[in-house]
C-alpha cells in the first residue's frame, strides 16, 4: 500500500471510531430468543423435503417459537422462487409452508423442484429493534450484514426484506464508499427503505411520512452448514488447496487464462479487465499444488496459463524479455510470472519455465536503482523504465529473485534480491511514525522467509517481527464482531472483515514463522495467528458454500469469496489462500519429519 493511500485508510478508520458508540447500540440492542436444536433444525429442513416429494411431516423433537415471523424460502439456481411468510411457532411454519408450496403451480412445474434440486432456507426472527437515526454515513451502518432483515408496515399491510434476500441481491455493501479500492461500508439502507414501499404499492411521500419501519435480527436454517467450523489438519488443508486449484482449472479457458471473477450467483464470469499479476499469482498455487501433491492437471494447467503468456504478451525492453500489461511493462507481471514458473521447476524442468525465469529476473535487474529499489515500470515506445512505485511490487520482485536464483543458482539474483530486501525493510521504510502502521507487506516478508538460508536476514526479521505485532493486535478474536470473523484483521464490527487479507497475511506470516525458528526466536505467538488465520480461511470458502445462493454449486466448489457477504470469487482469492494452505503443510511435514529423527 503506497503511503497515501495507507494515510487515507488510517484517516477513514480513526473518523469511524467516533462512530463505534452508536453503531454498537444498533448492532446488539436487539436481546434475541433462543436458538433451536440442532435436531430440530434438521427436522425442518427434511420435514420440507417430506412435503416436496408428497410424504408425510412427523412430529418436531420439540416445540419452538421465533421472536417473530417465520421465512420459509425455496432456492432454484440461486434465485428466489418462492416464500412463505409463517408465524412464529415453527412446526405450523413449516406445514404451512409445505401445503403452500405444493399447490403453487408455477413452482412444482420447474424441473429442479420434481428433482429435487431446489434448496429450502428457514429463516427465523430473533427479535426486533429500530432502523435507527436517518443521518448521513449513520444510516448506512444501521442494519448488519447477514444478521438483519428489515420490515415495513403502512395501513396493516407488511413487507419484508430478508437477510438471505439482501445477500442474494448483493445488497449488504454500498452505503458508503471508502478512499481504498474495492472497500465500501454499510448497506444502502435509504434505498432499501424505498424499495419496501414500491412492494406495498404506497405513494412514495405517504410511506415516508407514515410507515413503521423496523429491522429484525435472523437465524438462516439451510442445507449447507455455511459457514462452517473445520479442524485446521494436514489432510483438511490438502483438501481444500487441492478443491482449491481444481476450482481453478475448472475455469480456466482453453487458451490458458483463468476467469478472472467468478459469480457464484450467476454460474459464469463477471466482465472486468483481466489482471496479469494475478494470472501469473494463480499460476504459482497451481505450480504450488503441482509439487506439494503430484497434481499432474494442476501442472499441465500452470503450464497452459505460462504458454499463453508467452505466446501473447512477451515484449523486448532494452536487451530483456518483459511483459506488456495494457500497453506497458510493468515489474509486478514480470516478478510474479519468474515466481510461477520457478515454483514449476520443482515438479520438472521444462523449455518455457527456464526462458521466462531466465529472461525476466535480467529484466527485473535491470531496473533495480543504487539504493535497491526498482523502477516498476517500462516505457515500450520510448524503451526506458519509469521510476515510479506501485504497491506490492517491490516485495514481489525480491521473492522473484530468490525463487530464479534457487531455480538456477544465478548469483546475481541473489545479490540483486539481498540489495532489494535490505531497501525494503530498511531505508524504504524509515519515516515518521513507521513504527507505527504498515502497508500491505505480505510478499515482503514472503521474500524475508524465502531468503533466510540464503542472505542475512537480520533486516527483514526486524521489519517482519513489528509487521507481526502490529497485525496481532488487530487480528479479531472470537466473539468480536456480529459474524464469525475470528482470524481475520480489523478495527471494529463496523466493516464485515475481508477474507483475502487473511490469505495473504497468513501467508507471510508462515514464512515470518519460519524466519523466526531459523533465528531461534519465539514463535508460538506467530503460530497461533497463522492457524487464527487458516481456520477463518477454511470456515468461509465454498466447501460447499451458501449452495443455495448459488446458480451451480458444483461448480463453485473450492472457490473463496473476497468477504463473507461476497458471492464472487476472484482468482487471487483462491491463489493467496491456497498458497497458504500449502506453506502450513509443508511446516507440517517438515515438523513432523523432525520428530521421527
Amino acid at each position: 500500500m503506497t503511503r497515501p493511500t495507507t494515510g487515507r485508510f488510517i484517516a477513514f478508520s480513526i473518523s469511524f471510531v467516533f462512530l463505534l458508540g452508536f453503531v454498537n447500540w444498533l448492532r446488539f440492542g436487539i436481546s434475541p430468543v433462543e436458538l433451536p436444536t440442532d435436531e430440530v433444525e434438521t427436522w425442518a429442513l427434511a420435514s420440507l423435503e417430506n412435503g416436496r416429494l408428497g410424504d408425510d411431516i412427523s412430529a418436531p423433537p420439540s416445540s419452538y417459537s421465533a421472536a417473530g415471523p417465520i421465512f420459509v424460502s425455496v432456492w432454484i439456481e440461486g434465485l428466489l422462487s418462492a416464500r412463505f411468510v409463517g408465524e412464529t411457532d415453527l412446526e405450523s411454519a413449516i406445514r404451512q409452508a409445505s401445503e403452500a408450496f405444493s399447490q403453487n403451480e408455477r413452482l412444482v412445474a420447474r424441473p429442479a423442484w420434481r428433482n429435487g434440486e431446489a434448496r429450502f432456507t428457514v429463516e427465523l426472527t430473533l427479535g426486533e429493534g429500530p432502523v435507527g437515526a436517518q443521518l448521513p454515513l449513520l444510516e448506512a451502518l444501521g442494519l448488519v450484514p447477514l444478521r438483519e432483515g428489515l420490515g415495513a408496515e403502512l395501513d396493516g399491510e407488511r413487507t419484508y426484506i430478508t437477510a438471505e434476500e439482501l445477500r442474494a441481491d448483493g445488497m449488504l455493501e454500498g452505503g458508503i464508499p471508502t478512499p481504498v479500492p474495492d472497500l465500501s461500508v454499510g448497506a444502502p439502507v435509504p434505498a432499501l427503505i424505498r424499495r419496501m414501499g414500491r412492494q406495498l404499492h404506497a405513494d412514495p411521500a405517504d410511506f415516508e411520512q407514515n410507515a413503521r419501519v423496523w429491522r429484525y435480527l435472523s437465524h438462516t436454517i439451510a442445507e449447507a452448514d455455511y459457514p462452517r467450523e473445520v479442524e485446521v489438519s494436514e489432510e483438511t488443508l490438502t483438501e481444500a488447496a487441492t478443491e482449491g486449484a481444481e476450482f481453478l482449472l475448472r475455469h480456466q479457458r482453453s487458451d490458458g487464462r483463468y476467469t478472472y471473477i467468478y459469480d457464484a450467483r450467476t454460474g459464469g464470469h463477471r466482465a472486468e479487465a483481466y489482471n496479469l499479476p494475478r494470472h501469473s499469482g494463480t499460476t504459482y498455487f497451481l505450480a504450488q499444488v503441482a509439487q506439494a501433491f503430484d497434481h499432474a492437471d494442476a501442472r499441465a494447467g500452470a503450464l497452459r496459463a505460462l504458454e499463453w503468456l508467452e505466446r501473447t504478451k512477451m515484449r523486448q525492453c532494452g536487451e530483456n524479455p518483459c511483459i506488456e500489461s495494457y500497453g506497458r511493462a510493468d515489474v509486478g507481471s514480470a516478478a510474479l510470472t519468474v515466481v510461477a514458473a520457478a515454483e514449476l521447476v520443482k515438479s520438472g524442468d521444462s523449455a518455457i519455465a527456464r526462458r521466462l525465469v531466465t529472461g525476466l529476473s535480467a529484466f527485473l535487474r535491470s531496473l533495480q536503482r543504487e539504493d535497491g529499489e526498482l523502477m516498476h515500470e517500462f516505457n515500450l515506445e520510448r524503451q526506458e523504465p519509469i521510476d515510479v512505485q506501485h504497491m506490492y511490487y517491490s516485495g514481489e520482485a525480491a521473492f522473484a529473485l530468490l525463487k530464479a536464483h534457487e531455480a538456477y543458482g544465478d548469483e546475481a539474483n541473489l545479490e540483486a534480491a539481498r540489495r532489494l530486501m535490505t531497501h525494503l525493510t530498511g531505508a524504504g521504510w524509515d519515516f515518521f511514525g513507521s513504527r507505527y502502521y504498515y502497508g500491505e507487506e505480505h510478499w515482503t516478508c514472503i521474500a524475508g522467509g524465502e531468503a533466510r538460508e540464503r542472505v542475512n536476514t537480520d533486516g527483514p526479521l526486524d521489519f517482519c517481527g513489528r509487521w507481526f505485532e502490529f497485525n496481532d493486535l488487530v487480528q479479531f478474536r472470537a466473539g468480536q464482531t456480529p459474524w464469525a470473523s475470528e482470524g481475520s484483521y480489523g478495527v471494529g464490527p463496523i466493516i464485515v472483515p475481508r477474507i483475502t487479507p487473511v490469505g495473504s497475511r497468513t501467508e507471510a506470516f508462515i514464512s515470518t514463522y519460519q524466519l523466526y525458528q531459523h533465528h531461534g526466536r519465539d514463535s508460538e505467538k506467530l503460530r497461533a495467528l497463522v492457524e487464527r488465520g487458516l481456520r477463518m480461511l477454511m470456515r468461509w470458502r465454498w466447501a460447499p458454500g451458501p449452495t443455495h445462493l448459488f446458480a451451480d454449486p458444483e461448480a463453485a466448489r473450492g472457490g473463496l469469496p473476497g468477504s463473507p457477504i461476497d458471492l464472487s470469487s476472484r482468482n487471487d482469492f483462491v491463489q493467496h489462500g491456497g498458497s497458504a494452505m500449502v506453506r502450513w503443510i509443508e511446516v507440517l511435514r517438515a515438523e513432523r519429519a523432525a520428530a521421527r529423527e
